[in-house]
């Protein structure tokens, strides 16, 4: 069996054991229930409003509560308070987290001051560097707090496995940049990293000692003196013009090892006993159940999505058109045609949803590829391999400028096709304005969200003569909704308000009742 498979089954174990000691640990932290409760309520209401994968909302949880108390004050009562904090909203285990957790995160803490104090807030890379201080320091409190032990495990072996079948065909990237963006590309893809998560895994990987540091070490003044280029170094190779075309690359196979992850996870025990009997037939019976667990858990997140982001186009496309479009046909144009403005505000949804029901996932050719690059994986089956090359790109040449105007010339006949349907309709300027403007957008969000089915797919999706078809007439369309979603405004005015508005005197008030009642709790005992 190859060492890092071992280490990964072995990690699994441990881990597990570990999980039971803890368990086990008797002096814990405490919070009232009531106060968790209304906690919990709070942060259920406020994730539904932002849209980030599961496991990363405890980190960013972790952030915001740094970004509100990060003060200069001593760092044991601010590791106190954002302990308290994670536990009232349920993000930790009320009475399973040990109160030397207190002084672990402490520690952490008073590290990261050296650096937050060489900062000036007033510049603008001294804000930028702010921001992504606090990125660097969630996620390694978020690690110490749930070890990803077992996640690391299971990158290294899909890095192992993957780099050892992978033949480069591009001069772009060279020695160990190569492995750095393969490193990277695994993490997003294996393990969902976000930016922040990959910050301070590049970090930890340039400075090895970091995890174990402390606030005086030499290793932390070092980063302190050069904090500007340690940033810029991490944040070239996190951007590097070869990482989308690597992710989407690698992004194929990460499949391939979620499966496996799940079958190691659910029972290392009997994996790694079939696997050295050569119980091929078992294990691939385990692995397919796997896959179409995936399946099934994809297509029930699939509709979760679309009716979230169809309410929420709901919801913005009625505000809209009460507060804009309702006013300028009543008091400008003087009509009161509500056809449109009932069009405007359904056909949003309806199209996202209607986009949703054609996505298909050819399960059982799928799960055939699957079993087939494992099996190379446990040495079983015929070898693989894969081809890295960097597309290039359309020089500026003769069919640069047709293709071009082709491309823009298919947009303009979208527009001018749509506005004339819709005119027969009685549409208004303003509401053609708005249907062009949601209809754009639904297209490249819908695209995104058909899109995600390339985390479960191994094997080639066909597009067909339809699909190409449709390419050529959605695709400028969907590319004019991509350009307005990544300069629209990034400020979701919702999040702004809780975030700064209602969190910081909620949590106060919350501190408050749960101080009251420890009073009172300390009252009755006295009697």
């Amino acid at each position: 069996m190859d060492k890092t498979l071992e280490h990964l089954l072995s990690t699994v174990v441990q881990m597990r054991r570990e999980a039971e000691e803890l368990e086990k640990e008797e002096d814990v932290m405490n919070v009232s229930e009531t106060v968790s409760a209304a906690a919990s309520v709070y942060e259920t209401v406020r994730n539904a409003l932002e849209y980030d994968e599961e496991h990363l909302l405890r980190r960013n949880a972790i952030h915001r509560i740094l970004k509100r108390r990060m003060v200069d004050g001593p760092s044991r009562e601010m590791a106190t308070k954002l302990l308290k904090e994670l536990i009232w909203a349920r993000y930790l285990h009320n009475g399973k987290v040990p109160t030397n957790m207190i002084q672990k995160v402490g520690t952490i803490l008073e590290k990261y001051k050296l650096l937050f104090t060489t900062l000036d807030p007033e510049s603008k890379d001294g804000q930028h560097a702010y921001e992504w201080l606090l990125d660097v320091l969630s996620v390694e409190i978020e690690y110490l707090l749930g070890p990803p032990c077992i996640d690391e495990a299971l990158a290294s072996f899909a890095y192992q496995e993957l780099k050892k079948r992978l033949e480069w065909q591009t001069q772009t990237l060279q020695g160990e940049e190569r492995d750095l963006q393969l490193y990277i590309a695994i993490h997003r893809t294996v393990l969902k990293s976000n930016q922040a998560t990959l910050r301070y895994r590049v970090l930890t990987l340039y400075y090895n000692t970091w995890r174990k540091s402390q606030g005086g070490d030499a290793v932390v003044k070092e980063i302190s003196m050069n904090l500007m280029k340690v940033i810029n170094s991490v944040e070239h190779q996190i951007l590097h013009p070869a990482q989308d075309e690597m992710y989407r690359f690698i992004r194929r196979h990460a499949v391939v090892f979620h499966v496996l992850s799940d079958v190691v996870r659910d029972n290392p025990e009997a994996f790694g006993q079939a696997l050295k009997g050569g119980d091929i037939p078992s294990i691939d019976t385990a692995l397919t159940k796997a896959a179409e667990t995936r399946y099934s858990t994809f297509r029930g997140k699939l509709k979760r999505t679309v009716v979230r982001a169809a309410l929420f186009l709901l919801l913005t496309k009625s505000i809209l058109a009460v507060v804009i479009e309702l006013p300028y046909e009543v008091f400008v144009l003087h009509t009161s045609d509500y056809l449109p403005l009932a069009i405007n505000i359904l056909f949003p949804p309806i199209l996202l949803m209607l986009i949703s029901l054609s996505v298909r996932i050819p399960r059982k050719q799928n799960t055939q590829r699957i079993l087939e690059e494992l099996h190379a994986i446990f040495g079983v089956g015929d070898e693989f391999s894969v081809i890295f090359k960097r597309k290039r790109g359309w020089g500026r040449g003769a069919l640069w400028w047709i293709f071009n105007t082709l491309y823009v010339g298919i947009l303009v006949l979208t527009i001018v096709v749509v506005s004339s349907v819709l005119k027969s309709f009685a549409f208004n300027g303003l509401s053609i304005f708005f249907f062009i403007f949601f209809l754009s957008l639904v297209a490249y969000f819908g695209l995104r969200i058909r899109n995600t089915r390339r985390e479960l797919v191994v094997v080639d999706l066909s597009r067909g003569f339809f699909g190409t078809v449709a390419d050529m007439l959605f695709l400028p369309i969907i590319r004019t909704g991509r350009w307005v979603a990544l300069r629209a405004p990034r400020v979701n005015i919702f999040l702004f308000f809780f975030d700064f508005i209602i969190e910081a005197p909620f949590k106060a008030a919350i501190d408050i009742v749960e101080s009251w009642l420890a009073f009172l709790r300390e009252k009755q005992e006295e009697i």
